[in-house]
């Protein structure tokens, strides 16, 4: 029996950056011996310590996007991942939906950086709310404002959420700039 490869869960980025999350957090929690909530100090290479970004480990902003601080934030970013990254593969190939991902992830991260300089983090959050920004667009502000609020909670995860939204929106415009 042969691998389908033209099937839309084979093909949708979303579902595989889910995986690759999911995965990436098991490992962690069986190197720390937690699944519930991992000792990150078993990854810290890879978290975002923003004092050794400042001292040259720039690699930490893209690594940090792939952990996780327990089950419940994974749970949260796999969700909110699956729900806007499939409306945005609805709109734009798999090459912009990974640009989109990734550039608003790194903005988010950097955004985290420059405002807080001496704090740590770690999560999905800021290229998922660009995946938002970009899959809505203005009409998603009301989805954007709702999760806002749930951002009480999120400590300095709020700039890299705000960080990735404005990448987000940004890349969407330029797209429908070019389009027309």
């Amino acid at each position: 029996m042969a691998l389908r490869t033209d099937s839309r869960f084979a093909g949708s980025p979303s579902l595989w950056m889910a995986t690759i999350l999911v995965i990436i957090y098991v490992t962690t929690a069986i190197l720390a011996g937690n699944l519930f909530e991992p000792d990150l100090s078993v990854v810290y290479p890879f978290v975002q310590v923003n004092v050794e970004v400042w001292h040259g480990a720039v690699w930490m902003l893209f690594t940090s996007m792939f952990l996780h601080a327990n089950l419940l934030h994974l749970g949260g970013n796999v969700f909110f991942l699956l729900l806007f990254g499939t409306a945005l593969e609805e709109q734009v190939s798999v090459k912009r939906w990974l640009i989109t991902y990734f550039t608003s992830g790194l903005v988010g991260n950097i955004l985290f950086l420059l405002l807080l300089p001496d704090a740590s983090g770690v999560g999905a959050s800021g290229a998922i709310w660009g995946l938002l920004a970009a899959a809505g667009g203005f009409r998603g502000l009301i989805g954007m404002i709702f999760l806002g609020g749930l951002d009480i909670f999120a400590g300095g995860g709020f700039l890299a959420h705000a960080g990735g939204l404005l990448a987000g929106l940004a890349l969407r415009f330029s797209w429908l700039r070019r389009i027309r």
